[in-house]
């Protein structure tokens, strides 16, 4: 849900997706027309999707069995000054590597996270004991 469009209010958007790779599709571009409608530069647009599409990917593929049967969350707060995104999910959760290394060529897994961390200003894995939250935040260019 969009909050109002106001020079100094920050726009909340809430998304429940099902834990399942086809869906992330629609998320990722439901909160992109989101972005869109708060005058989002095309650049901050694009890294965000970009970084989202991974951490919501990631979100499915470790979560457990038992998860899969729960949806995971996103968040999109923006603001004049920054984006700040929170996708909230079921798994085991992971250690987050302090710094992340572009894998090699031939590697099939791996980018995602070096994505994140090159796109965004900030990026944090909070890990709990049922759930976890990955909070990622882009500076506007306004």
């Amino acid at each position: 849900m969009a909050g109002p469009k106001d020079a100094t209010a920050a726009a909340l958007f809430r998304l429940s997706v099902p834990c399942d790779l086809r869906r992330v599709r629609g998320a990722v571009q439901q909160t992109r027309r989101f972005l869109t409608e708060q005058d989002c530069a095309d650049k901050e647009i694009m890294d965000c999707e970009l970084a989202l599409t991974e951490a919501c990917n990631n979100a499915v593929e470790y979560a457990s069995p038992q998860a899969r049967s729960q949806p995971f969350l996103v968040e999109t707060t923006c603001s004049p000054c920054e984006i700040e995104m929170r996708i909230t999910d079921q798994t085991p959760g992971f250690e987050w590597p302090q710094t992340p290394n572009l894998p090699g060529p031939e590697s099939e897994h791996g980018r995602g996270l070096y994505l994140i961390r090159t796109l965004m200003e900030h990026s944090e894995y909070i890990r709990g004991t049922s759930s976890n939250v990955l909070v990622l935040r882009k500076r506007r260019c306004i």
